[in-house]
């Protein structure tokens, strides 16, 4: 049986999904055959730009967040540039179109299904493509939006079947009784619309034993994916999961409403083991090249120290570098030591927020001095540590946000991913609040209209504001801060402001020497002596802020943040970027001496 898989992502935000590589490995090892539409490496725009493209703004937009697929790439980073990117890497692709690529491998594949797995935030875009071709055949939808929304799946005319949890084992019931010709209604987990219109609802199906998985099928996709920038280097490889589900009940998150709809929490959480995850990675690494795995589970340091010993003496001998998800609850300095040595370079730790009372609500209890003496470890451990934080929380206040702030600057998080709460169908949060799936224009609500729907006291500009200037807060001093929150404005001035603050933090965390300017010379050019408290030097990135139009009120602002800056030494807890530490060189040229070598194939 011919099985044609839709993986409907955004232009370039690559990463090869756990769900289908997996469904198409089993499939083919019960004889069945697969292709993949992957829309991630379609270009369609006629004016893209390899050197102007905007990665996280893409990924923003359709996801939320300033972060990426991986939180090693979030925040504002130190911009260590490497030979070439992922974007050099599609220069030369042809323009192409989503229904002429779609329809091809319809015509040429000639499929007796199509599957397609997909996110609430891209399941319309599903329904468009899906619109755009002609086909044959019963289309089957999976994935975490069919598993919480299936009535939202199923109301939908070009959907035939939605799978609800986990289809490893229950797709390839599906597929051979389709081959056979037999009734397949009766599969577990699954949701069939009926000839006479109606729905059939099957029970859930049992939940998969993670050591009879087969080694994803990372060959069904482009190679491209596996594109791996970290620290200047280049690394190749993609996700890997060894555990399914998750032992905690965050209410922003579908984990719990999933566990319930699945079988309840006895079993929810499986972890794979370690014999068949390292020969996996073995396999992985013999047929890709793979150097780095990003560890997929929701908290890697969650199993026993003598199973991580033993997952440690496999990847050893791997030698391929990580990244990975934890749990601040399971972070120990024995753990995080067999972490670092068994190849990891790279944690992502959820604070979340940096009120103690916020985190109880959305049932993550940990004290603030146990998140700043846990997270410290993985940092003197040389590990890089990143933080996933959210705003907007249910009654939050921006001095509530501003906790979270100064908590990321007592550990010393040197990159935050942050999100403005969206609560996705499903979520305790949504269900509580009564936030529905597809808004008045028949769309399923897109995650920028997370700040819309005012559920903390802070208004929609605000919010969105303080997402865009989080991590400039996070690495400035204080005394700079007055600054900061003129560019928190979607005016003009504030994301001009903000861009020249960005530059700033970007070439302290480079280590770029940063050259000075006389504040003095600044103000005379701007005809403003009267405004002088003094003679003294400030960084001439941040005296661009005076090329600006900025009014009576900003104009004081921005002189009086820049001078006490430069007198007020930093205080002791703050990680800030020192004003003084600088010299009067030149920026050097971001891109000198760059240049774009192609992808090399492994082995």
């Amino acid at each position: 049986m011919n099985v044609l898989f839709l993986y409907p992502e955004h232009y370039l935000n690559i990463g090869i999904p756990g769900g289908i590589s997996m469904l198409s490995a089993n499939l083919k090892r019960h004889g069945h055959k697969t292709a993949l539409v992957d829309t991630t490496f379609m270009k369609t725009d006629p004016d893209f730009n390899a050197r102007t493209f905007d990665a996280k703004a893409l990924h923003q937009k359709t996801h939320g967040g300033l972060g990426e697929k991986e939180a090693d790439r979030s925040g504002i980073s130190s911009m260590k540039l490497t030979a070439y990117t992922i974007a050099d890497l599609v220069m030369d692709d042809p323009v192409v179109s989503y229904r002429e690529e779609f329809q091809r491998a319809i015509d040429s594949f000639k499929p007796d299904l199509i599957a397609i797995s997909t996110m609430t935030s891209t399941f319309d875009f599903c329904l468009d493509l899906l619109r755009m071709v002609k086909y044959d055949c019963k289309v089957i939808v999976g994935g975490i939006h069919p598993t919480i929304a299936v009535d939202d799946c199923l109301a939908q005319r070009e959907i035939d079947i939605a799978c609800i949890g986990e289809a490893d084992h229950v797709m390839v019931e599906l597929c051979d009784l389709m081959d056979a010709g037999k009734d397949y209604t009766n599969v577990a987990g699954m949701a069939f619309k009926m000839p006479n219109g109606a729905i059939r609802h099957t029970p859930p199906a049992p939940r998969v034993d993670n050591d009879e998985l087969p080694c994803p099928d990372w060959g069904l996709f482009d190679r491209r994916h596996l594109h791996r920038p970290f620290e200047g280097e280049i690394y190749q490889g993609s996700f890997y999961v060894q555990s399914r589900g998750c032992p905690m009940k965050c209410t922003y998150c579908v984990d719990p409403t999933v566990s319930d709809m699945t079988g309840g929490s006895a079993g929810y959480f499986r972890q794979q083991k370690v014999s068949v995850t390292i020969s996996h990675l073995t396999e992985l690494k013999e047929k890709f090249g793979v150097s780095w795995i990003k560890f997929a589970d929701d908290s890697f340091l969650f199993p026993r120290v003598d199973r991580l010993e033993e997952l440690g003496d496999g990847l050893k001998k791997l030698g391929i570098k990580f990244g990975c998800s934890v749990m601040p609850n399971t972070i120990t300095e024995e753990k995080v030591k067999l972490a670092r040595d068994m190849g990891c370079v790279a944690m992502s730790v959820g604070v979340e927020s940096g009120n103690e009372a916020i985190r109880r609500r959305v049932r993550r209890n940990y004290k603030d001095d146990q998140l700043v003496e846990r997270l410290k470890i993985v940092q003197k451990n040389g590990i890089r540590l990143s933080t996933f934080n959210i705003i907007g929380f249910p009654d939050e206040t921006r001095d509530n946000v501003f906790e979270t702030i100064k908590l990321n600057r007592r550990i010393g998080t040197s990159a935050c991913n942050i999100y403005i709460l969206f609560p996705y169908p499903g979520t305790p949060i949504q269900i509580e609040h009564k936030i529905p799936v597809r808004g008045a224009d028949g769309k399923i609500l897109p995650v920028s209209m997370a700040k819309e729907l005012r559920l903390s006291k802070m208004s929609p500009d605000e919010l969105e504001g303080l997402q865009g200037t989080f991590n400039i807060y996070l690495h400035v001093p204080e005394a700079l801060w007055p600054m900061v929150e003129l560019a928190e404005s979607p005016s003009k001035v504030g994301l001009s402001l903000r861009r020249i603050l960005h530059r700033f933090v970007v070439s302290y965390l480079s280590k770029e020497e940063i050259a000075t300017t006389s504040l003095e010379s600044l103000l005379a050019a701007a005809d403003r002596v009267d405004y002088l408290n003094g003679e003294l030097d400030v960084p001439s990135i941040l005296g661009e802020a005076y090329s600006l139009a900025l009014s009576e009120s900003q104009l004081q602002i921005v002189t009086d943040a820049l001078y006490a800056a430069a007198k007020a030494p930093p205080a002791a807890s703050d990680v800030a970027v020192p004003i003084t530490e600088i010299s009067d060189r030149a920026l050097p040229d971001p891109h000198a001496g760059r240049k774009v070598i192609p992808l090399q194939p492994a082995g």
